[in-house]
C-alpha cells in the first residue's frame, strides 16, 4: 500500500489507481533487490531521491505510463542523497564539493564528466586533499 501511495503522490508525475496498482510490487521488489530502505522509514529526501531516480531517463518517451514499469525495474543500486551544501549569510555556498570540482580536470563546475560519452558524475580520479588545499 505504501508503494502504491507513494506512485500516486510523486512531484513530477503521478500515477493513476490501476498504473499504481500494477507497478507497485515491481517497485517494493526492485527496491529491496537494490538496497533501497522501506518507503515508510525514508525520510522527505529519500523519497525525492528514489522519484528522481526513477524518472532519470525519460527523454523521448510517449506515454509515461507504459514506460513507468521500465523506469521502475532498472532502479539503480541505492546511494544515501547527498545533504545540500550549506550556504552562508553572504550568499556563498560552504562545501568541499565545489572545491573538489574546481580542480579535478575531468568534470565541469557541477560535477559531471566532461567527455563524449554519456551523461555520469564525476569521481575525482588522482585528486587528493592535498591537491584541493593547494588550490585554495
Amino acid at each position: 500500500m505504501a508503494a502504491q501511495d507513494f506512485l500516486q503522490r510523486m512531484q513530477l508525475w503521478q500515477a493513476g489507481l490501476s498504473t499504481a496498482r500494477r507497478c507497485a510490487p515491481r517497485l517494493l521488489r526492485a527496491m529491496r533487490t537494490q538496497g533501497w530502505p522501506s518507503l515508510m522509514s525514508m525520510d522527505d529526501a529519500q523519497r525525492r531521491a528514489l522519484e528522481a531516480e526513477i524518472f532519470k531517463n525519460t527523454g523521448g518517451a510517449a506515454s509515461w505510463v507504459k514506460c513507468l514499469p521500465g523506469w521502475v525495474d532498472d532502479l539503480r543500486l541505492y546511494r544515501k542523497p547527498v545533504p545540500a551544501p550549506t550556504v552562508l549569510a553572504s550568499g556563498a555556498v560552504r562545501d568541499d564539493l565545489v572545491a573538489l570540482r574546481a580542480v579535478c580536470p575531468a568534470c565541469d563546475q557541477y560535477g559531471w564528466v566532461d567527455d563524449d560519452g554519456p551523461m555520469r558524475r564525476c569521481t575525482h580520479p588522482g585528486i587528493t586533499a592535498g591537491t584541493t588545499k593547494e588550490q585554495q
